[in-house]
């Protein structure tokens, strides 16, 4: 079975996360990847931890099975190269500041004159117009300056980022998203496009209800940590076994089912109803009702907390480590993860694309003896088939 992009070429000088991971979506999904590196340097994540026998998981994590060419993009030399090169491709990709690819003489409007159907992804911090467009990003900046940062964290407490750069990897999914929909386009119109991301508004994008909010109340939205409007009991709930899960008991019905289960009918009653003013009501009194729940969650271990509120409906799931994921029996009978013989790295597993086709999971692994391709190690096969 052909995967959805085989055949599409995508030339990529993306480095660190947001821009590989987009490539890497790309690539699961059947293009073939050409990573551009500066000759003798390479992409920063190739020093980036953890290591084993002096390389980098963290690269191979994102850029595994791509092809990697040097070429210093500083010279004319180089930049010639590039610009024949993007005649033969169907994308490019890049992660650097506004103005860069520009000084270089291969930005969008120099490649498109080259090669008319060339799609130019980008993502950058601030984007490519506006007064902070020339502000250097990175994730945790991005999280902050879009709002997230403010919105996590416990109530009251000091601004948090997420664990995960979340807004790398978001900023990476909507480039891929605007990839395929100019590809698309393409075939219909024969021509190429520019497609662009900022990091900033990828963050706000995702800020659930906060924005709507902020504008219809005029007030400030704060944190409110594992807490929500929408439920009671609302909470990560520690366990006898001293193990936490996130208990979601959504409006009024999973409400009662809660305090009827613990045998606390008379706060069931008290705070029933699907009424604005018992939301209202229940949100109020949050800290009252967790605390409460909480008293009857620690009297129970992980495994009986979980079989007791599934058993009646109630939403719920273990807090897990990442240690958890890789031993988890549904995500192995889904083949979430593939385990792989590196020749450097020794046995690791990487986390596959999640998406399904017909229940089919694409994915660039082909093999599970695997190795990280060196800098610059198919520069004389790409340039061989750009003679010929």
């Amino acid at each position: 079975m052909s995967k959805p992009l085989e055949g599409i070429k995508v030339l990529d000088l993306t480095w660190v996360y947001s821009g590989p991971y987009s490539t890497l979506l790309l690539q699961d999904l059947g293009a073939e990847v050409v990573k551009v590196e500066m000759p003798g340097v390479g992409d920063k994540t190739r020093y980036f931890p953890p290591f084993r026998n002096k390389e980098s998981g963290y690269f191979y994590m994102l850029n595994r099975d791509k092809k990697s060419i040097a070429l210093n993009l500083k010279n004319a030399e180089g930049q010639e190269t590039f610009r024949e090169l993007a005649r033969d491709f169907d994308v490019v990709v890049e992660n650097f500041l506004p103005g860069t690819m520009e000084k270089m003489q291969i930005g969008y409007e120099t490649l498109k004159e080259v090669n008319p159907s060339i799609i130019y992804a980008s993502i950058s911090g601030f984007g490519s117009f506006g007064p902070s467009k020339e502000f250097p990003c990175i994730d945790p900046i991005a999280q902050a300056m879009g709002g997230l940062m403010g919105l996590t964290g416990e109530k009251g407490g000091a601004p948090q980022k997420t664990g995960p750069g979340i807004t790398d990897g978001i900023s990476g999914i909507y480039l891929a998203l605007g990839v395929v929909s100019a590809l698309f386009q393409r075939m219909q119109t024969g021509l190429g496009q520019k497609v662009e991301v900022s990091m900033l508004e990828s963050t706000i994008s995702v800020l659930e209800d906060a924005v709507i909010l902020a504008s219809m109340t005029g007030e400030t939205v704060e944190s409110k940590g594992n807490t929500d409007p929408f439920g009671a009991p609302w909470d990560a709930f520690i366990t006898k076994d001293d193990k936490w899960v996130m208990v979601c008991a959504l409006g009024s019905d999973q409400f009662q089912t809660c305090f009827n289960l613990i045998g606390r009918a008379d706060i069931a009653e008290e705070f029933a109803g699907e009424t604005e003013e018992a939301y209202v009501n229940r949100n109020q009194q949050l800290e009252i009702i967790n605390r409460i729940f909480g008293v009857w969650v620690k009297q129970q271990t992980r495994e009986q907390l979980m079989e007791n509120l599934q058993k009646v409906g109630i939403l719920a799931g273990e807090v897990r480590t990442v240690n958890e994921l890789l031993d988890d029996e549904h995500l192995k009978e889904r083949k979430m993860f593939s385990t792989l013989q590196h020749e450097s790295l020794g046995t690791i597993q990487v986390a596959n694309s999640p998406i399904l086709f017909n229940g089919v999971r694409y994915s660039s692994i082909q093999k599970e003896q695997v190795r990280t391709a060196k800098i610059g190690e198919h520069t004389e096969e790409i340039l061989q088939q750009l003679r010929r």
